[in-house]
């Protein structure tokens, strides 16, 4: 399973909704996770969502992550999205053909931003975090930039969102990528000559779709309908009295089946 240390406030919306937050990269505490190589902001074109993928508990991610060690810890199995299939063939220049994503077309083509599948999404979503000594070096062999300003990708595009600074290794982070573009306001709601009308009327305001940035700063993605049932939940090893009753309670109410249950922490830490 994957695990995201995280507060109950913050659990109670995944429960609630059903959804997980992808954050774009610029927004994350790395902030070389958000750089861009030459005139392409690649880092705010890229949404992830983190987790580890170590089963034994984290005292460093419960102070960081798990609300000073009074959050929880959500637990999921590795792959908790229902894949859909992409097929847009409504304009000769708007068009996605026989791919596959875990987000739904009114997902992918939201207000402001295009979620952008690519071929291999499947293969390449989720993925452990690659840590290494010098993270620019490591772009280097994924993306390219020539003297023209012309950008040369190897890959799928996400490489980089699976980078970090050996620093980070205590982690060990596994995220799910995914591109974004920016879009329209008006998103897609069923009507697909609508929607191309509109992204006309977009583009003629002189917008960038390759080097534009998305507006949100996040997207909520559906979970599957067994993801939460099938979760296991910690109670942090310094939540205060009555949290046990209020998980419990949430997973009444959103995700029977869900196991709750304290970190094995619990009495080995001295509060501050």
């Amino acid at each position: 399973m994957l695990h995201h240390y995280t507060t109950v406030n913050t659990l109670a919306l995944i429960l609630r909704h059903q959804t997980l937050r992808f954050t774009r990269l610029d927004q994350f505490d790395d902030i070389t996770e958000g750089r861009s190589l030459g005139p392409y902001p690649l880092g705010a074109r890229m949404f992830a969502s983190c987790w580890s993928a170590a089963d034994e508990e984290s005292i460093p991610q419960w102070a960081m992550y798990g609300d000073s060690m009074r959050g929880v810890r959500l637990s999921l199995r590795s792959d908790p999205f229902t894949w859909r299939p992409i097929d847009i063939r409504w304009h000769e220049n708007f068009q996605f053909l026989d791919l596959e994503a875990p987000y739904s077309i009114e997902e992918m083509l939201a207000a402001n931003i295009t979620l952008l599948p690519t071929p291999q999404m499947r293969q390449t979503f989720g993925q452990p975090v690659n840590y290494v000594p010098d993270v620019s070096a490591a772009i280097g062999r994924f993306a390219t930039v020539s003297s023209e300003n012309e950008i040369t990708l190897h890959g799928e595009g996400t490489e980089i969102a699976f980078l970090k600074n050996d620093s980070w290794a205590f982690q060990q982070e596994h995220r799910f990528v995914m591109v974004a573009a920016p879009g329209p306001t008006e998103p897609y709601t069923g009507d697909a000559s609508a929607y191309i009308e509109a992204r006309k009327i977009w583009h003629r305001k002189g917008v960038d779709p390759i080097r534009g940035i998305p507006s949100p700063l996040h997207v909520d993605l559906k979970l599957d309908n067994k993801a939460l049932t099938n979760a296991e939940i910690l109670v942090g090893p310094l939540a205060p009295p009555g949290t046990m009753e209020i998980v419990e309670s949430l997973i009444a109410r959103f995700a029977v089946g869900a196991v709750v249950r304290e970190s094995n922490l619990r009495g080995m830490i001295r509060p501050k």
